[in-house]
C-alpha cells in the first residue's frame, strides 16, 4: 500500500533510539524528509546517519539536532529549524516523555507544558490541510491503574485529552491530531531489555500479562504511527490509538 508520504516534511522528537528511531527510520522508508532530535548528541548522529542511508532508494533526507525539550523555548527553536531545514512542517510526532515515575514536576512540565509548546509552534508552520497532522506518542499506563509510576500514567492520560481536544480546535483547519499508545515495547538499550537481564522473575510476569506472552516491538508501533499520520487515515482525528497487544483488558468507552 502506498501511503501516499513521499515529499512529506516530518519532525520526530526522541528519535536515536526505540520506538522514536523506528518512527523517523519508517517514514523515510516511505520517501518522506524527516527531522529529528534528542538529547544525545552522538546517538541522534549515529542514528540519522543509519536513517539516511537506509532510505536513498527512496529519496529520504535526515536532518538531525541535539535539543532538550525539557528547557523553555526549546521546543519553539526546534520547530522553526525544522521548518527552515524541510522548507515547511506536515506531521509532527511527539515521543518525548520524562519518563520520571513518580516525578509530578518533571513529567507535568515535559509531557505537557513543553509538549504544548512544540504542538502549537509547529501548528503555526502547518498549511490548513488533512495531510497535516500532529501524532503524540501515549502509553498504555494512561488506561491503568500505575501506582509505582503514578504521576507518568497520569501526564499519558492527560495527553490523551490535550490531544482529543486539540483534535477539534484544529479540525477546521483540516488538520488532523491522534495519540498512538503502545504497551510493554522491547527494544536495545530500554526498560524491558535491562528487566529481561537482570530480573526474570519480573521478565516473565511482565511476559505472562501480554496475551501473546511476548513484548512489542518498535516497528510494530512505528507502523501505526505512520499510517495514522497518513493520508491513508484522513477520517482518523481525536482517537487514542492502543498497540499493546490486547493487554489493555478494560474498554475504553
Amino acid at each position: 500500500m502506498d501511503l501516499g508520504l513521499s515529499g512529506k516534511r516530518v519532525l520526530v522528537t526522541g528519535a536515536s533510539k526505540g520506538i522514536g528511531r523506528a518512527i523517523a527510520k519508517t517514514f523515510v522508508d516511505e520517501g518522506a524528509t524527516v527531522a529529528v532530535c534528542a538529547r544525545n548528541a552522538d546517538d541522534l548522529a549515529a542514528a540519522a546517519a543509519e536513517r539516511s542511508l537506509g532510505g536513498l532508494s527512496l529519496g529520504g533526507v535526515v536532518h538531525h539536532r541535539p535539543t532538550d525539550l525539557a528547557v523553555e523555548g526549546e521546543p519553539t527553536a526546534l520547530v522553526a529549524w525544522a521548518a527552515e531545514s524541510m522548507g515547511g512542517l506536515d506531521i509532527v510526532v511527539s515521543n518525548v516523555s520524562a519518563m520520571a515515575g513518580p516525578d509530578w514536576e518533571a513529567s507535568t512540565n515535559l509531557d505537557l507544558v513543553r509538549t504544548n509548546e512544540l504542538l502549537r509552534a509547529a501548528l503555526a508552520h502547518m498549511d490548513d490541510h488533512v495531510d497535516a497532522n500532529i501524532v503524540c506518542i501515549g502509553s498504555r499506563a494512561a488506561n491503568v491503574a500505575a501506582p509505582r509510576i503514578a504521576a507518568y500514567a497520569a501526564v499519558k492520560a492527560a495527553t490523551v485529552s490535550m490531544i482529543k481536544s486539540l483534535s477539534r480546535e484544529v479540525a477546521r483547519r483540516g488538520i488532523r491530531a491522534n495519540v498512538v499508545s503502545p504497551g510493554d515495547i522491547i527494544f536495545p538499550g530500554g526498560t524491558w531489555e535491562q528487566v529481561q537481564r537482570e530480573n526474570s522473575k519480573l521478565w516473565d510476569a511482565i511476559v505472562r500479562e501480554n496475551p501473546f506472552r511476548r513484548l512489542g516491538t518498535p516497528e510494530e508501533v512505528a507502523d501505526l504511527v505512520v499510517f495514522t499520520a497518513s493520508p491513508r487515515a484522513s477520517f482518523i482525528t481525536g482517537a487514542n490509538l492502543l498497540v499493546d497487544g490486547g493487554a489493555t483488558s478494560g474498554l475504553q468507552l
